[in-house]
């Protein structure tokens, strides 16, 4: 009988993927702060539900983010990852809708830092292949 166990591949983290953990951190705490009552939204107010489930989704980021930043455990890495797309795919509309200027500048930058910390935290570490002679 054979048995089939279950392993999590933990990894250390490189200074690179400390970046994208950090980066990833920051862009997922600043979603929180849109939960604020006084901020602006210009004609198109995204309803009270998008913001809460944005924030949600930070607060999943910022979790996985800290955690992975001593165990190196991949299955948090791509749960963070996963949050920050799916975090960045709901604020993509304030980029289009008529707001104001401060919406689409930190829309604008949270996508740029989500694509950043994405491709920090997914990019792989090359490791030269032993040369056999």
């Amino acid at each position: 009988m054979t048995t089939i166990t279950a392993t999590t591949t933990n990894v250390a983290p490189s200074t690179q993927m400390r970046a994208g953990l950090a980066l990833s951190a920051i862009v997922g705490g600043s979603q929180l702060f849109f939960l604020h009552p006084d901020i602006d939204w210009g004609e198109s107010d995204p309803g009270v539900p998008a913001i809460a489930l944005g924030a949600a989704i930070g607060l999943v980021s910022v979790v996985c983010a800290i955690l992975a930043w001593n165990s190196g455990s991949r299955r948090l890495i791509r749960i963070n990852a996963t949050a920050l797309i799916v975090g960045g795919l709901l604020i993509v509309p304030g980029l289009f809708v008529d707001t104001t200027a401060f919406i689409r500048l930190s829309t604008a930058a949270l996508l740029v830092g989500t694509v950043a910390a994405v491709v920090l935290l997914m990019r792989r570490q090359h490791v030269p292949a032993p040369v056999v002679d």
